[in-house]
Order: structure tokens, then sequence, then C-alpha cells
């Protein structure tokens, strides 16, 4: 998720279109029904769904469903069960409360941006840059959301999948694709001498396909939009929805 969607940014919230997540925008679901979050077998739920009421994408109430993974620790329905438990035992919490909410000193207050940017920061000096390669300096919230994409693309998770949970209407999810990780080319090399003889078929004549979004100015070239940017937008949304639903 993007960091102001579950934490506290500078940005004012009247000024930001990106909302926070609430308590009632998480659900979980078991056997096809869904499980009150006062359950007491809540963590034990098969799937847990987020519901994202609007975005800096226009995309209104889109929700994200994620299964259980089986682990302990890294695991959507376990981790989302413990942080919606915690919150609902705090004095004055309702399903209206913002799932950074936590209950220290006596006060009930919100965990901001800033502190996770710290504690992720803190946990790559820890690991060392020998085995990350990289430095505190370079990490902060997106990392996050950058490692996700990685982490489903090294175990080939299709890349529209990576898409629409990721919430990316456009190609530019292919920044958090790091390829300079190592085993970002696992497999490619032997991939690459199974067929080692091809034959091109020639065209009838020569010209590309206006709905190929690699040619120039096709509105889903990530080149093209940036150089568009003073379009504003507005703009820039309705050429890239009307070329997705081309």
């Amino acid at each position: 998720m993007r960091s102001c969607e579950y934490s506290k940014v500078n940005t004012a919230a009247s000024a930001r279109k990106t909302k926070k997540l609430r308590i009632r925008n998480i659900r979980f679901f078991r056997n096809g029904r869904i499980i009150a979050h006062t359950d007491p077998t809540l963590p034990a739920s098969d799937y847990v769904s987020i519901t994202f009421e609007d975005q800096k994408t226009w995309d209104k109430m889109d929700t994200i469903t994620q299964q259980a993974s089986g682990d302990l620790i890294l695991c959507p329905v376990r981790a989302w069960a413990f942080i919606v438990r915690r919150i609902l035992t705090y004095p004055t919490t309702t399903p209206d409360s913002h799932v950074n909410t936590v209950y220290t000193g006596g006060e009930v207050s919100e965990i901001k941006a800033t502190e996770i940017s710290t504690a992720i920061k803190a946990a790559v000096t820890a690991i060392g840059f020998e085995k990350l390669g990289f430095k505190a300096s370079e990490a902060g919230t997106h990392s996050i959301r950058s490692g996700a994409a990685m982490a489903m693309y090294l175990d080939e998770v299709p890349v529209y999948t990576i898409m629409l949970l990721g919430r990316w209407s456009s190609d530019a999810f292919l920044r958090y694709i790091r390829k300079q990780v190592e085993q970002f080319s696992r497999n490619v090399s032997s991939h690459m001498i199974r067929n080692q003889h091809f034959t091109h078929v020639p065209q009838r004549e020569n010209r590309v396909s206006r709905h190929d979004p690699r040619q120039r100015n096709h509105a889903a070239n990530l080149q093209t939009r940036q150089n568009m940017a003073g379009a504003g937008p507005e703009v820039l949304a309705r050429m890239t929805r009307l070329t997705l639903w081309h």
C-alpha cells in the first residue's frame, strides 16, 4: 500500500485525495462467509479483503483480497486480524478508527509515516549493506511497496496479477522491479538457448500497430506520459483509460 493509506503523513487530510484505511475497510472471510471482528477465531480466517474508499487513481471503493499464507508471521490474514483486534480494545475506538491507531501513555494517537521510515532504515542498517546491496538512506516507506512487487515477480506471479494487487493502472509499476537484483535474471540464460533457431516471417508492409504501447506518443507509454506532464492528471487519466478500454 501507499504510506498515506496506513499511516499519518504531513499532507493535510483535506488536501489528500487518497483516504486512510479504517477498521471498517478490513473484512475477513472463512468458507465464503464474513467473519465478525469480534470472533475469537479471526486470525484463522481464509481471506482478508481491504477496501480502498478513494485513491489518487480516482478509483473508489476498490477491494483487494488476499489469501492466508499459512505462515505464522508473514500472513496478511493473521497480520490484519491482530491489528483489528488490538485497535478495537482501545478506549473510544470504533470501526471508523484508522488502522494506524495506537494507545500509548494513556492516550490514543496515530503512527506516523516518518516513524515507519525510521524503523525501516534501522532494519536496513542492522542487516547491513553487504547483504542487502543498498544503504539505509536509499530506503523508506515506499520500499515496502517496491519489495512486495519484487517478491511477487521473483516467484513468477503474472504481471497482470502484480498490477491488480498493487492497484497500478499503467506500466508505472515496472519502476519497482529492480533489474539489479541477482535473482531478477534467474533462468533467463537457460530459456534463451531453448530455441536457438527461428525464422522471421516477413510482413507485407512495414508498419507499427497504433495499439502497440511501445511506439512513441501512445497514451500507455510511460515516457509519453512523462513528456506530457503539463497536460494535467485528468487528461492523462482519460487517455490511459481509453487505451486500456481499447
